[in-house]
């Protein structure tokens, strides 16, 4: 698939890249060095990550619905949003869980 056609779009998928590369850093930093502060880090990393993925969510549902947008290219950017919810919660297990 070529570049993305629509802004909003190549902003989700930078998004969705840069919370998946820090959550899995974050993850990484405390499997390596396990304290208190890089858990809270982490933790508190997800809070307002959640509610910015909401929104961008809601804006390519939005921008799709008005501007007509190419279905291939709203699923996709959707579908790669939504992948950060399994990571999210793999890495909360890992955290949580097994170290």
């Amino acid at each position: 698939m070529k570049s993305l056609e629509h802004p909003i779009n190549r902003f989700a998928l930078k998004l969705a890249f840069f919370s998946a590369v820090f959550g899995l850093l974050q993850t990484l930093i405390y499997a390596v060095y396990p304290n208190d502060y890089s858990l809270v880090i982490g933790f508190f990393h997800l809070y307002p990550t959640v509610a910015v993925h909401l929104i961008v969510l809601l804006l390519v549902i939005i921008n799709a619905v008005r501007k007509k947008c190419k279905i291939k290219e709203v699923f996709l950017t959707m579908g790669i949003m939504l992948l950060n919810i399994p990571l999210a919660y793999a890495c909360a297990y890992l955290v949580l869980e097994i170290l």
